[in-house]
């Protein structure tokens, strides 16, 4: 590759903090029983047998409140191409805001607390601040909803064909599509089929063209690349367990026009099971193989601790690049087995020109949690 001239950038001091966090009330129901004294009275020759009506009713609801607490369970899923943070001190982005892309997104939710039980959704692209960047024609959303009776509602593939949304981004062609199922109150889907499933897709993914003169794209990505997400039960005698399934499908990476390359040999899946017995609840995680080949050719080796590498560009030494494979992020598995949770994130990438961080990228960040009743599910 031919050298280009550095690029003159203004130092400005910014400090850059991404989190995800992901947070769910857990909420406990009680019951309350009532009583009251036997009448008595001067007349009174024998034992009176008497019912206290209000004390059975809350007893019933006592009852009743007891046996949904066997049954309310809960699913978070979600899988995601890649999501860059790009700041407004890049060269050529202008505005005050952070700009956050979050491409190609499949996910779901379950919760029998809800009056949609099921929730499953596609989205092409995602975010917020785009730099004053019109992409409303890129901002495309499938949802499907199911419950609380019986029933299903599914988002057959649709085929997107973006809006150029320079300098921030292209996308070739993209499809989504998104199914969620619900069999009635207090049942659970039988047969190991889907509660939710959906998969978003698109075709030669560039993120800031250009932006940099003479680097291409600083991120890129020839092929199709694809998040998939899926929930089942898990069936076992009368009580039932939860399972919950983020995948993605990448593509070769191609960092500043291929001057860093990133072949994907395998992709990375995570899977979260729950029982609610103890000992049998799991998160399953594979990474993604992954061989990089530096600007001079040369094999990078990859930290298998998740400790950052740096890679030089001799060809502008202003520009600077972290490489970090962080994997597992957040993970809790409980010994009763009614929960297992998880984050990870297979590669991530922090840009820096003339000594300011300008883009954060993470590359197939995966989200599962489950959570079933103690002994599973009753349905």
């Amino acid at each position: 590759m031919t050298p280009h001239a550095p690029a003159t950038v203004r130092r400005t001091a910014l400090a850059v903090s991404t989190a995800l966090i992901t947070a769910l009330p857990v909420l406990a129901a009680s019951g309350s029983s009532a009583g009251a004294a036997a009448p008595t009275g001067p007349a009174a020759t024998a034992p009176v047998a008497t019912v206290d009506v209000p004390a059975a009713r809350a007893g019933k609801k006592k009852n009743k409140k007891k046996g949904t607490q066997k049954y309310h369970h809960r699913a978070k899923v979600g899988a995601q191409v890649l999501r860059a943070i790009v700041l407004d001190q890049a060269p050529g982005v202008e505005g005050d805001k952070v700009v956050d892309l979050r491409i190609g997104r499949a996910a779901a939710n379950i919760n029998t607390r809800k009056a949609s039980k099921a929730v499953s959704t596609s989205k092409t692209l995602g975010g917020r601040g785009l730099a004053d960047t019109d992409l409303s024609g890129l901002l495309t959303g499938m949802v499907a909803k199911a419950g609380p009776e019986k029933g299903k509602e599914e988002v057959p593939s649709q085929t997107l064909v973006p809006v150029p949304a320079a300098p921030l981004l292209t996308l070739g062609v993209s499809t989504g599509e998104t199914k969620a199922r619900w069999n009635g109150p207090r049942t659970c889907v039988p047969g190991g089929k889907t509660v939710t499933s959906s998969s978003s897709s698109t075709a030669d993914l560039a993120v800031l063209p250009g932006v940099i003169p003479g680097f291409g794209a600083l991120l890129g990505l020839d092929g199709t690349v694809s998040a998939t997400q899926k929930t089942a039960y898990l069936p076992k005698k009368k009580k039932a367990g939860l399972k919950a399934v983020a995948t993605t499908g990448l593509a070769d990476l191609g960092l500043f026009g291929d001057m860093v390359s990133i072949e994907v040999v395998s992709d990375p899946k995570m899977v979260a099971t729950a029982t609610g017995r103890p000992g049998k609840a799991k998160i399953t995680y594979t990474p993604a193989v992954l061989e990089i080949t530096g600007p001079d050719g040369s094999p990078v080796p990859i930290p298998t601790d998740g400790a950052p590498a740096e890679i030089g560009l001799p060809a502008n030494p202003l520009l600077g690049l972290t490489i970090q494979f962080p994997g597992i992020i957040n993970e809790k598995v409980s010994e009763n087995g009614r929960l297992a949770k998880a984050k990870s994130v297979t590669l991530r990438l922090v840009v820096t020109l003339g000594g300011v961080t300008i883009a954060d990228v993470a590359v197939a960040p995966l989200q599962t949690k489950v959570k079933v009743p103690k002994g599973g599910i009753t349905c």
